[in-house]
């Protein structure tokens, strides 16, 4: 089975991004959506990704209802702030030190939780300095309102900018067998600095879909071409989560079901052939 570290905390290598069951049509009912997430803790999720602007809020509301303190304690729970809903729906950014502060304590209500074990910067805000929305998140941490603090949607030199004012313990991008530009630079500098990698949109949905090469190598393999796509990931990289969004039980078991699979050099190289990009 393949791990990760968050800080100090180890996780298994596939989460679950939160935010589909909100951010995905139709939106998930309150009590639909609070027991899949009870269950998920049984099926071996310990990494719950989410963010303030999900739902509007609403997202992690319910992981904050759906968990017990006990529960909440023993797993990962990540979010993050910095982005913005314009008119309910729109997609904003807000890296402002006031904003940051306001948004991270009405996370903390919802969440019904003392201490955000990895929040992170959700983009960057390009009318102000990445030093003084990065600053505000270490002043947090020093508050005891963040535990560890990442970063999202940053390119390596970016990440570099951002060490400079704080310890980053993760990175999270967007990242697939079809969008691979972090493996050029930034995968490689992270794995070599013990940073973690998140990637969401794991498993390029609409590129699986009709998929002959990637179905027929995870049928000589006897699993399915969705944990195909993940167990390439962590397996390529060992310094990688995938956070597939998923707000169905039988998708959520098969995909946790490829932490345990191995693949071999020669398997990671034919999925790496199939868009064989550069």
């Amino acid at each position: 089975m393949h791990f990760r570290k968050i800080g100090r905390k180890t996780v298994k290598a596939i989460g679950l991004g939160v935010m589909a069951l909100d951010e995905y049509k139709p939106k998930t009912r309150d009590k639909e959506a609070i027991e899949f997430l009870k269950n998920s803790i049984g099926i071996g999720v310990d990494f719950f990704d989410t963010a303030d602007v999900y739902g509007l809020g609403r997202n992690e509301a319910l992981l904050g209802k759906a968990l017990s303190e006990e529960e909440k304690n023993k797993v990962l729970i990540a979010s993050k702030g910095g982005c913005t809903r314009p008119r309910g729906f729109d997609w904003g950014v807000d890296g402002r030190p006031e904003h940051i502060r306001g948004a991270i304590k009405e996370s903390l209500e919802r969440l019904q939780i003392k201490q955000i074990e990895l929040y992170q910067l959700h983009a960057i805000d390009r009318n102000v300095p990445i030093s003084e929305s990065i600053k505000v998140l270490k002043e947090l941490q020093e508050q005891g309102y963040i535990k560890n603090i990442g970063v999202s949607n940053f390119d390596l030199n970016e990440v570099q900018e951002a060490q400079k004012y704080a310890e980053i313990v993760s990175v999270q991008n967007p990242f697939n067998y079809s969008r691979r530009i972090d493996e050029h630079t930034l995968l490689p500098y992270l794995r070599d600095n013990k940073i973690t990698y998140i990637a969401y949109f794991p498993l390029g949905q609409s590129l699986l879909i009709g998929n002959g090469k990637l179905q027929l190598i995870a049928s000589n393999l006897e699993i399915t071409p969705s944990q195909l796509a993940l167990a390439w990931i962590i397996n390529k990289w060992e310094n990688v989560i995938a956070i597939p969004g998923t707000k169905n039980s039988r998708h959520l078991t098969e995909n946790m079901g490829a932490i345990s699979i191995k693949l071999s050099y020669e398997d990671i190289q034919r999925v790496d052939s199939i868009y064989n990009i550069k």
